[in-house]
């Protein structure tokens, strides 16, 4: 289980997260939606411990990520996958040695094992025989798979997705959207996906929580957050220019 309490942060004057409380449970896909620029991105690294919060604490399994030591944290890091927006591929590795990374660096594992571990992960987001090719010679939707490859190789117990259907057609964003479906009834993990996608959060989400102004103003099952009364969220999940969230800007751009 993941406990987020309380989270502030603060990159100067800005006040990026204004004390963001979550509990996500095992099993769990929760799915954090919000306007791009919102501090998504910036709780994932909170999770991550790439950044440490101004006030606050994130607890895994009743522990504080920011109480253990750096090499504690290292170790922890190995229980986490992450597929980045743009999959972050390295342009000069091949496939292989790309989804193998994280084991070719913190294990002693033989090539050969390390091999075949990656052809299995290949193989459990439908790619064959691609693992000697290069980065770019991959369309978009292949990059992302591999990076999930990537993420789930070292079989992590939580995997963090940011913006996964970003840059893609509406046939690759579902297929990916299957994947994270696929990868939580295989590897029962807890899985946490940053998106403004609306329908892929509907989706893939046991829960959906909305982030605006550096807090968590809503949260529930993908049935309840369609319905919600609350006008915020409304024009966030219709897509609508005129409500709460542009009259909002607008008065913040007139006081400029």
């Amino acid at each position: 289980m993941i406990q987020i309490q309380g989270i502030h942060k603060w990159f100067g004057t800005q006040h990026v997260l204004k004390g963001v409380d979550l509990t996500i449970q095992e099993g769990e896909t929760l799915v954090i939606i919000g306007r791009s620029g919102c501090g998504k991105s910036v709780l994932l690294k909170h999770i991550m411990a790439i950044l440490e919060p101004d006030e606050g604490d994130i607890k895994i399994d009743g522990r504080s990520m920011f109480s253990m030591l750096p090499a504690e944290q290292d170790e922890f890091r190995l229980q986490l996958g992450m597929l980045f927006q743009g999959a972050a591929l390295f342009d000069s590795l091949t496939v292989r040695e790309n989804v193998g990374f994280s084991l070719y660096e913190h294990t002693k594992l033989s090539e050969d094992s390390i091999s075949q571990k990656v052809l299995g992960k290949l193989g459990l987001v439908g790619l064959q025989d691609i693992e000697e090719l290069m980065p770019a010679s991959l369309s978009g939707g292949m990059k992302k798979r591999v990076g999930l490859a990537r993420a789930i190789c070292n079989e992590p117990k939580i995997i963090l997705y940011d913006e996964p259907t970003t840059g893609l057609d509406p046939i690759n964003a579902d297929v990916i959207n299957d994947l994270i479906l696929r990868m939580q009834e295989q590897l029962k993990v807890i899985s946490i996906v940053v998106t403004h996608d609306m329908t892929s959060a509907y989706k893939v989400a046991d829960r959906i929580a909305m982030l605006y102004d550096g807090r968590i103003i809503g949260i529930g099952t993908p049935e309840e957050i369609r319905n919600t009364q609350d006008p915020v969220i409304q024009q966030f999940i219709t897509g609508s220019a005129r409500g709460p969230i542009t009259d909002k800007q607008q008065k913040e751009t007139e006081l400029l």
